[in-house]
């Protein structure tokens, strides 16, 4: 009988883990995700008009490199609670010289990963097409 119940925990096991693994836990066998080459970095503010044109193509941008190896990080400036988490938050992705050296909000800038030199700046102005392209070709 324990070995019938044992086979049965482990057939649970494994259903648990394959339900987990296709849900996009690479994790679960000890997989590491791959570090990103890149950082999209939005700039933001809910009293900004730009920031509210750019939000929804940037969550469309975001799902559409959805696997790619780029990470995308919002630098929030809507309150001042909002911008200590966003000054904590570029001290830990390295990004503390980004946010020093652009000013405003509204746009989205390129960084790449590993030496986060700054590649491309993109805006309401470009198409989501656009965007792609650029990002494409930072990768």
């Amino acid at each position: 009988m324990s070995i019938m119940k044992n086979l049965k925990k482990a057939k649970n096991l494994m259903l648990v883990l394959i339900f987990l693994t296709g849900l996009g836990f690479s994790n679960v066998f000890g997989q590491e995700k791959e570090s990103p080459t890149l950082y999209a970095v939005m700039f933001y503010a809910n009293d900004c008009d730009d920031s509210k044109l750019l939000l929804p193509i940037v969550k469309d941008l975001q799902n559409e490199l959805d696997g790619k190896q780029v990470e995308f990080v919002y630098f929030d400036f809507s309150t001042d609670e909002s911008k200590e988490r966003t000054q904590d938050l570029a001290d830990n992705f390295g990004l503390s010289d980004v946010l020093a050296a652009n000013q405003g909000t509204g746009f989205v800038v390129l960084v790449d990963a590993n030496s986060k030199e700054e590649k491309a700046i993109l805006t309401k102005k470009q198409s989501l097409d656009e965007m792609l392209a650029i990002v494409s070709k930072n990768l």
